[in-house]
């Protein structure tokens, strides 16, 4: 019975699958963090098991997120000869990079940010490097299930490694209760995920062919789109970097806590566009509509939940973590105004043409405004004032790819989003804010 049930939702909808996968993502780092609050272990030793997945970020985000749009959007138009061996390639390219990056994490003790930490020490800095190299190539297997609309096995996968890297981390706080062991299970974790790619990667080819001009190629098509990930994505870690140096090493935790988007939409979002990137590559009409039904359906389901969110945020945030995680609510409603922009899925169509240079355009002024505005607020709203930057900025960047779209591309916003529908509930969501705000 559960297996009909589970073969009617995931049947020929790699969109619900991927989904699905990031939700069990971010409830085994939920249930993580949950389990390290409760577990009697400090603010200070909390803060940098955050610092420890920042710092990760920090050093791959950008690249791993930049080389899967582009391998969405670049493998459908790859010849047959260069297909089978195309995934090994880009094991090869994500490889070395990882090292490269870890060697740099290595060196400059964490990019510099754990200097101040009492938890860090050279063995902990260790960990973090060798888990940054493992940690590159896997994001292959998800992107590849997407292309090839393996539905089952993406789910089966990601039940499968959350629920290793949960039962991991809740063994070794049971064994141990110290944080340098809890590190270490994250590390022997990614190493299964790193070796079950390598004997994903190897069971679909025959021969062994590095083609390092399919690499070169491949390298100049994704730089664009990696530049536009850092510079669009990358003000979440200047934020993170912020508050560690202006801000005492304890409060990491609470603002990480905090300064997240509402997680399951924004799962919900990216899992959207990721899938919707190779469709809009075949048909953009078709793929405007399909994402204008599947937004509005978001929108009717999680927007009114985040109105609700913002007025019970505090106590939830009380209740889960504890009295001194109460500010996280306040950072928590001010990035849940952000999915009023994030829902604009305009860059879709743009990879979709391969327009990627104007995605980094337009992601270097929002991180220059962002800085710029990050660094005023937060002179007068303290950490707020760095989470409202970040609003301003990114909703300012949507509205101009919005724009870009129906200017060149001949995509009008309407053609993808249901206006009416956005306009009352954006606007509900904002005067929400603002009531709970002053009350």
């Amino acid at each position: 019975m559960i297996k009909t049930i589970k073969n009617k939702i995931l049947k020929n909808n790699t969109t619900k699958a991927y989904q699905i996968y990031q939700i069990l993502r971010l409830i085994s780092l939920i249930l993580i963090s949950f389990i390290l609050v409760k577990s009697s272990f400090t603010q200070n030793e909390v803060s940098a098991f955050e610092l420890f997945l920042f710092i990760i970020n920090i050093g791959s985000f950008f690249w791993t997120m930049g080389i899967n749009n582009a391998i969405l959007s670049y493998f459908p138009k790859l010849q047959e000869k260069d297909k089978g061996s195309f995934f090994l390639n880009i094991f090869v390219l994500l490889q070395i990079v990882g090292f490269i990056i870890a060697i740099i994490v290595y060196f400059t003790y964490g990019f510099s940010l754990a200097e101040n930490n009492l938890i860090f020490n050279k063995k902990i800095i260790l960990l973090l490097s060798i888990y940054i190299f493992l940690y590159s190539p896997t994001l292959i297997i998800e992107t590849k299930y997407i292309i090839q609309k393996s539905y089952n096995e993406l789910l089966k996968y990601g039940i499968a490694i959350y629920l290793l890297q949960f039962t991991l981390v809740l063994i070794t706080i049971i064994l141990f209760h110290d944080m340098h062991y809890v590190l270490a299970s994250m590390v022997v974790w990614i190493g299964a995920r790193w070796l079950w790619t390598i004997l994903f990667i190897l069971r679909d080819i025959s021969t062994i062919n590095v083609s390092m001009k399919l690499i070169k190629i491949f390298i100049l098509f994704a730089l664009p789109i990696i530049a536009h990930i850092l510079l669009g994505n990358g003000m979440e870690f200047i934020d993170g970097i912020l508050v560690e140096k202006n801000f005492e090493s304890s409060m990491f935790s609470i603002y990480r806590y905090g300064a997240r988007e509402f997680p399951i939409i924004l799962i919900l979002i990216g899992a959207l566009r990721s899938v919707m990137i190779p469709e809009a590559v075949e048909n953009s009409v078709l793929a405007a509509e399909k994402i204008k039904r599947k937004t509005k359906k978001l929108i009717l389901l999680f927007f009114p939940l985040a109105i609700v969110l913002i007025f019970i945020s505090k106590y939830i945030f009380i209740a889960f973590y504890n009295e001194d995680y109460g500010y996280s609510a306040l950072l928590f409603n001010i990035y849940l105004l952000i999915i009023s922009s994030r829902i604009i899925l305009s860059e879709v169509f743009i990879y979709a043409k391969h327009k990627n240079k104007i995605l980094m355009y337009v992601s270097f002024i929002e991180l220059i405004l962002n800085v710029g505005l990050s660094l005023i607020l937060m002179r007068f709203y303290g950490i707020a004032g760095i989470a409202f930057a970040t609003f301003i900025a990114f909703l300012i960047s949507k509205i101009y790819l919005a724009f870009y779209t129906q200017r060149v591309l001949g995509l009008r916003l309407k053609d993808y989003l249901d206006l009416k529908v956005y306009l009352f509930f954006t606007t509900l969501l904002y005067l929400s804010f603002v009531i709970e705000l002053i009350i």
